[in-house]
């Protein structure tokens, strides 16, 4: 999966950005506790380990 995609569906979930780093975006959600980041790098594969933690914490 790529990092816009990963976006997408944070976004679909209710998660909003909360402020932009230097190569993280980072996104909060209503009813959760913690803010997750998610890197700028669209065109890139998300890789596994980042990905199934984010899969996660994001909620599909």
């Amino acid at each position: 999966m790529k990092w816009s995609e990963l976006r997408k569906k944070a976004e679909q979930r209710g998660w909003y950005i909360v402020r932009n780093g230097s190569k993280h975006d980072v996104y909060a959600h209503p009813e959760k506790n913690y803010q997750i980041a998610i890197e700028r790098h669209d065109a890139n594969e998300v890789k596994t380990g980042i990905y199934y933690k984010l899969k996660k914490q994001i909620g599909f």
